[in-house]
């Protein structure tokens, strides 16, 4: 009980739930945000609950498993409580939303029973087996709250008098809220990559057990075990998608914003490269090392590893990023500055693929454009 209190307060004293970023939309700035704000809070402690529970996975000794276990019951204790408070508030015309809502909650609850379940187990292997699976339903628990916020905005029915009573969020408010979705977005595409690179090593040595297998009754079960894996590679594989389009689509509303933030920063030691007429690439540079410090690339969207580069209408570089062993994420040029990436990302969209968008990277690890902007601002102005 003492640790589980000293984690509780350690998270809450380094501000482990975004609290500054969380206030701002816990308003009630129209009909229906309180349905909306319930469903993002819902999100983010699901969030905080699977990080702790994902400790587990990997954690060697029972009592600390047990500590983060604890912990993430917290939290996804609070996500359910919020999850209900988005129900009770959500319009009953708004299907959609309220199917997501309802997911949700499953997948949340599936979760929490998973974890009380391996809670008192003395096999550390246990632990990191049966957690796997409790982050696994709590990582798509956080998606679909997620888009069931997307889905609660102000009604068409809602009467004029009722909207006069609730004023419009600020610009600058409803940019710090874009920003805080965009930066989780995010996280749960790093989670979803993680799983994916998981379940498909799992299958890998699965299916190299199918063929080593002593007898047909194995080899059922072994299959069954496949099938399983197959399933959640495909759901998760959905779900990364399925955040990278939300990714996509709020960072192509903050793009004036970061411009305008970045207008009167140093340039970069580096010149970026990117052409939009270049032939002489005879093939995708698969999974080559991103360069440390911060880079910007422009993501084209999901291809077989194997796509004709001829495909890419004369971008260059083009690279390649596996995502599992059948689907790779493609990217187009190299980019050191917000600026140079956004004019890049501007042709991309208008004279190749619509949906293209920036990715920045800081050391290697994917962030949000947010923090790639607070980096370069670092640099100074000049």
């Amino acid at each position: 009980m003492l640790m589980r209190k000293l984690a509780i307060l350690f998270i809450i004293l380094n501000g482990g739930l975004g609290a500054h970023a969380q206030d701002i939309i816990e308003r009630s700035y129209f009909p229906g945000a309180q349905a909306k704000n319930a469903a993002i809070a819902a999100a983010r402690y699901a969030e905080e609950g699977y990080y702790y529970t994902k400790f587990t996975t990997y954690i060697s000794a029972v009592d600390s498993s047990r500590m983060f276990a604890d912990t993430a019951l917290f939290f996804v204790k609070r996500s359910l409580m919020l999850g209900d408070t988005s129900i009770f508030y959500a319009p009953v015309s708004n299907v959609d939303a309220r199917k997501f809502l309802e997911n949700g909650k499953i997948k949340a609850i599936i979760g929490d029973s998973i974890i009380r379940e391996y809670y008192p187990m003395i096999d550390i292997k246990s632990h990191n087996v049966f957690g796997i699976d409790a982050s696994y339903h709590l990582s798509n628990s956080v998606m679909d709250f997620f888009n069931a916020s997307l889905l609660l905005s102000v009604e068409d029915s809602v009467p004029d008098s009722e909207n006069d009573r609730y004023p419009v969020l600020p610009f600058d408010d409803e940019i710090k809220r874009l920003e805080a979705d965009e930066t989780t977005f995010q996280h749960a595409a790093n989670s979803y990559e993680s799983e994916i690179a998981m379940l498909d090593d799992l299958a890998i040595e699965i299916t190299a057990e199918i063929a080593k297998a002593p007898d047909q009754k194995t080899r059922f079960n072994l299959r069954t075990w496949l099938d399983e894996v197959n399933l959640e590679l495909k759901v998760s594989t959905s779900g990364l998608q399925d955040a990278s389009y939300r990714i996509q689509e709020i960072r192509y509303l903050l793009d004036r914003k970061y411009l305008e933030d970045v207008k009167n920063l140093e340039q970069p030691e580096h010149v970026s490269k990117f052409e939009t007429t270049d032939s002489s690439q005879d093939a995708v540079e698969m999974d080559q090392e991103v360069p440390d410090g911060l880079v910007y690339k422009i993501q084209l969207g999901y291809y077989p590893e194997d796509e004709d580069i001829n495909n890419f209408y004369g971008l260059f570089p083009i690279t390649g990023e596996t995502v599992r062993k059948d689907l790779a994420r493609f990217y187009a040029g190299l980019f050191f500055s917000y600026a140079d990436a956004s004019a890049g990302n501007k042709y991309v969209r208008q004279n190749a693929i619509a949906n293209a968008f920036i990715v920045p990277f800081h050391n290697g690890q994917k962030i949000s454009v947010s923090r790639a902007v607070e980096i370069e601002r670092a640099r100074g102005v000049r």
